[in-house]
């Protein structure tokens, strides 16, 4: 379970995490593209984010579908459904956004990976990754409410789009 608390109000981080869920793409750095395939997020839809390779984990599309979506409580909960590695047999990540004060609330992610048995004993090490990952995700998060830009690691992430004349 990670916890981060961001300098902002619980509902801007909302709209960002919740309401733009189709939008991670334009600010967490491994990912280099998302689309939702309904126009809101609502349970049932499915989220592909193209992603970078991290680790043992290849560059390519990952499928991810809505099962817990609650506005009012600032919560959803998704599992991978296409793309994950054979190793992982279920990976399931929770948000959720908690005021702590007008101005402040802290992010919380937990996330959760099921290796297939005779791969478990890579679970301590891709325990740490997946912490790592998952600060990192945070910090990027942070700095897009903070100042509305994509964090400066984003930019070797991002696809080249196209060039002068192009």
């Amino acid at each position: 379970l990670m916890h981060h608390e961001i300098g902002v109000p619980a509902d801007r981080a909302w709209d960002v995490v919740g309401r733009h869920f189709a939008d991670i793409g334009g600010w967490a750095a491994p990912i280099l593209g998302s689309s939702l395939d309904a126009p809101a997020p609502a349970v049932g839809a499915t989220r592909t984010c193209h992603i970078r390779g991290l680790g043992p984990f290849p560059a390519g599309a990952v499928r991810e579908q809505l099962l817990h979506y609650d506005d009012t409580a600032r919560s959803l909960h998704y599992q991978a459904v296409d793309g994950m590695p054979a190793f992982v047999t279920r990976a399931v990540n929770r948000w959720t956004v908690v005021p702590l004060a007008a101005d402040r609330c802290a992010v919380r992610v937990h996330a959760t990976l099921t290796l297939g048995r005779p791969f478990r004993w890579l679970g301590p090490v891709l325990r740490l990754r997946m912490l790592g990952e998952s600060r990192a995700v945070l910090t990027d998060l942070e700095h897009f409410l903070l100042t509305g830009r994509p964090h400066p690691r984003k930019e070797p992430a991002r696809s080249p789009g196209p060039g002068p004349g192009d």
